[in-house]
């Protein structure tokens, strides 16, 4: 009998692992991991505290731990993350799905009009909030034309599986904003009744105070808002316009202090009806408006 290897002996190594590596969350992490790689639940891990793991097993669940210490995301280790109740695949170079991005899927569905719509989510990332998006209407008895769109082909590849994994019908495109939705001079060739987008929005002095796990593994190119963090919220409503049909609306998240940045944005534009919603913590989260 080796009690080193036993299951309850190694989630407590684990968790003092991670503790000692400035892991908030380390006794939770380290339960996780030990559920992911014997396939089990929490509840099933709790009767089998004295159960011993074979060497390689327990290698492996080591490995993992070493790893979640160096700060690399939780998410790309066990390769998925929970969004609107449903499991979505995660992957490096691309953002990890975040429940303030649920605020976003929950309000556009809500704004929709009563019919069947065409919807783009811009800067698409892992695809959660378009997939999502689709599946809210659903439940409300509308078919949605939804398509997602990223410049990054780590993207794209990522939330082509999670639509197959969700069953999503979504149309899949790669674009630079609105660059593949319009011809060689400038001019639309598709509207769209919606554009929804979590664009980078972290002002590029700020991205080195963000958290290890996120400075140092998820995408710059996900997270830089450049100066002062607007610049992309410039570029998608600038010509937000050209590409809404007549009425349509946006739907954008947003930084808890850029609310009246964006919402001058959008009137310089022409938009009206500007509306937020904040998060769990009474921060805004969401602005949304119609042109």
């Amino acid at each position: 009998m080796n009690e080193e290897n036993q299951i309850g002996r190694l989630i407590g190594k684990g968790t003092k692992i991670l503790g000692d590596a400035g892991i908030e969350n380390n006794q939770a992490e380290a339960r996780h991991l030990m559920m992911f790689i014997l396939k089990d639940s929490l509840t099933n891990i709790y009767t089998r505290l004295t159960d011993e793991l074979d060497e390689f097993t327990k290698m492996r669940y080591m490995k993992m731990i070493k790893k979640r210490a160096t700060h690399y995301p939780l998410q790309y280790i066990t390769g998925y993350t929970y969004f609107m109740e449903d499991e979505y695949l995660c992957r490096e170079n691309v953002l990890i799905p975040r429940y303030d991005s649920e605020i976003l899927v929950i309000h556009a569905a809500g704004i929709s009009t009563d019919r069947p719509m065409k919807v783009l989510d811009m800067c698409t990332g892992s695809g959660c909030i378009g997939i999502a998006y689709g599946k809210e209407r659903e439940e409300m008895g509308f078919q949605d034309d939804i398509t997602l769109s990223d410049i990054s082909d780590d993207a794209l590849a990522l939330a082509a599986d999670n639509a197959e994994k969700m069953g999503a019908d979504v149309r899949i495109v790669k674009s630079d904003l609105y660059e593949a939705f319009e011809d060689e001079n400038g001019n639309p060739i598709e509207t769209f009744d919606m554009i929804i987008s979590n664009p980078p929005y972290i002002r590029t002095k700020d991205i080195n105070n963000l958290i290890k796990d996120v400075r140092d593994y998820e995408p710059r190119l996900a997270l830089d808002g450049a100066l002062d963090g607007l610049a992309f919220y410039r570029r998608i409503i600038s010509r937000a316009p050209e590409f809404l049909n007549q009425n349509g609306s946006i739907a954008l998240e947003i930084g808890y202090d850029q609310y009246m940045d964006v919402a001058d944005i959008l009137k310089e534009n022409g938009f009206i009806n500007i509306h937020k919603e904040q998060d769990m913590s009474g921060l805004d989260r969401v602005i949304s408006a119609q042109i």
